[in-house]
Order: structure tokens, then sequence, then C-alpha cells
């Protein structure tokens, strides 16, 4: 191919309400409309609050309500966007957007599908190239077959902090706090059942999803409705990052973690299970702690541990932020997505 001085992007996503990868696709594609060397195109299943949201970022948007195999116009809707809008690069997120390409090139444009987990790699199989936001996902697909050389590792970035805070009544340094989807993988179920080992501990939970009420009956069950405040996820994490005195991850399963990024930007501790992506992240007592997966003792000690220990939550914490600013931040990781794209379009 040619080399070009302007990068054409298509970015289509289907995704769900609240998620990790979806938060990460608002972020990669507002940050991709501001770049003079990039012309992007969206395209997202139908959903009024990212839409309104990211119309006041991308200037070229649109939503499809069934984004479905089986609705034809969605995949007419791919085809003639590509037609018209001429992409050197159709850039695709999980499963659906990447199992939705046409079945043959239509304006030799390269295709890119983005993994943020341990997907079925057959929904893959009509992208010319892969993106892994973590290298044991490069590894993962590599052994399904995948050509090294078509697999590139990337990982995610975090938004600065906005330096929001919120006010509070109570004593900030027994604050904890857990951020994410309401999901079995994260184990906050763990996290309130450590709450009675930790009586002068307060702890906020801000998301979303399928398990809030279970999650309300531990809090009751736990005699915890006075120290325990359930949150809905917010777009303005900064005020919740920088008011609490820890920030606790406790996944079962987490391929990436990207809210630990977001603790090392705003300067804040973090604890994590020792599993997937947090357990790879985080340098035991260098930019962080590490507990056994599922275990609430251990946890427990942990905050205990890191509470009392001025001295280990200020080596924390500036490593992390060193971390952050050297591998993390929106500067180093988008540039490391044109510098690909380039690369395989020329």
């Amino acid at each position: 191919m040619a080399r070009i001085s302007k990068l054409k992007i298509l970015n289509i996503m289907s995704g769900a309400e609240f998620g990790g990868a979806e938060f990460f696709f608002e972020r990669l594609a507002a940050s991709f409309d501001k770049r003079k060397i990039i012309d992007q195109k969206v395209i997202i299943k139908s959903d009024k609050k990212r839409l309104n949201t990211l119309k006041k970022k991308i200037k070229d948007i649109e939503g499809i309500k069934l984004f479905r195999f089986y609705n034809p116009l969605c995949l007419m809707k791919i085809e003639n966007s590509i037609e018209k809008f001429e992409p050197n690069i159709v850039f695709t997120w999980m499963n659906r957007a990447s199992s939705l390409l046409p079945n043959k090139k239509i304006r030799n444009e390269v295709t890119v599908g983005r993994l943020g987990g341990f997907y079925k790699i057959k929904n893959y199989a009509k992208c010319d190239y892969l993106i892994t936001n973590t290298t044991e996902l490069k590894k993962y697909v590599i052994k399904q077959g995948w050509d090294e050389k078509k697999v590139e590792f990337i990982p995610n970035f975090v938004s600065k902090n906005n330096n929001t805070k919120m006010k509070i009544k109570f004593n900030k340094e027994k604050l904890l706090l857990c951020m994410g989807r309401f999901h079995d993988n994260k184990a906050i179920d763990i996290l309130i059942k450590s709450m009675p080992f930790l009586p002068d501990f307060k702890l906020w939970l801000v998301g979303n999803g399928p398990l809030k009420e279970i999650y309300e009956s531990l809090i009751k069950k736990y005699n915890l409705d006075n120290r325990v405040r359930i949150f809905d996820w917010s777009n303005d994490i900064s005020e919740f990052l920088n008011t609490a005195s820890l920030l606790i991850c406790p996944s079962r399963h987490e391929p990436f973690g990207n809210i630990i990024i977001d603790g090392w930007a705003h300067k804040i501790p973090v604890i994590v299970s020792n599993t997937g992506g947090p357990g790879i992240l985080v340098k035991h007592k260098v930019n962080g702690l590490k507990f056994e997966t599922e275990n609430t003792f251990d946890l427990v000690q942990k905050i205990k541990d890191l509470s009392s220990d001025l001295k280990l939550r200020k080596k924390i914490v500036s490593n992390g932020y060193s971390a952050y600013k050297k591998s993390y931040s929106e500067d180093v990781i988008v540039k490391k997505y044109i510098n690909f794209f380039k690369r395989i379009t020329t």
C-alpha cells in the first residue's frame, strides 16, 4: 500500500451499557477525534446516554438500534459505511462487531479486531489483525492459531484526574472504595463480607449490574447499613477516587483492570486480588498490595496493613503514579495505536 498522510478509521462497537471495554472505547474514540492525523467515523449500538455523550466529542457518529447478525439493516449499514467512508482501518470491538464484518473486502480496508477478554476466536475470523490489552490475551490468541506478527498488545489508558471531590463528614482515612460492574467476576461479595472484621472502616461501592440486590441483602445480613453505601456509576469517577483512602479491586477474574490505572492516576493506594491483569499490573508493596484471591481474611489483613503504614502508602502512590505516566497515559497509548495502524496500512 502507498504511504498515507491521514488515517481514516471506521470504529465500530456494540457493547453493554456498562463495562471496562465500553468505557475505554468511549475514551479512545474521543481521543482519536482530537487527532489531526485521524479522520474517524463511529458506529455504535444505539444507547441514548452513550450516543448523547459521544456526540459532544465525536463529529461523525451513528447508532444502530438492533445491533445483531440477523438484522439485515445492521449489516447493510456497516457495508454502506465502508463503501462511502473508504476507511483505511475498520476497527471492531469485541465479539459482535467483529463477527459482523463483511465477508469480502469492499474498499481494500484493513480489518482490526480488539478483544479484552478470553473470547471465542471464531468471532474474529474476518479480521486481518487483532489487538489485545494484555500480554496474557496475546499469548491466548496466538495459541489459538493466530500469527504472532498479526497480534498487537496495546494496554488501555485512563482519564486524567479532574480534581473533583465529595464532601464527607467522617474520617477519609477509613473510607474504602470499590468501583465496577456488579458481576460475579468482580467478587464484591468478598469485600462486603470483610467489613464485619473492619469495624472502623466505611465502604463505598460504585457501579451497576445484576448483583446489586444480592449486595444489598448481604449489607443487611451483616448489619452494615450505616457503614456500606452503594452509588450508581458516575461519569465523574474522580470525585470518588479523590475522596476515599484505599481502592480495592477484589476480582475473581479480571483480564486487565482499568480501575487500577485510574487509582494510580488519582494517587490513591490500591489493593488487588492476585489474579489475571491485576496480578500482573501490581507489584506487591511497590505500586500496590496483593491478597490471595477470594480470601476474605487475607484481604482484611492487607487493608489493616496498608492503612497503618503511612510510609508504604506514600511509596505505593508514588510508584503507581509513575507507572501511569510512563505506560498508561492517553498520549502514550494513542501514539501506540496510531503507529500500529500506520504500520499495517503502508
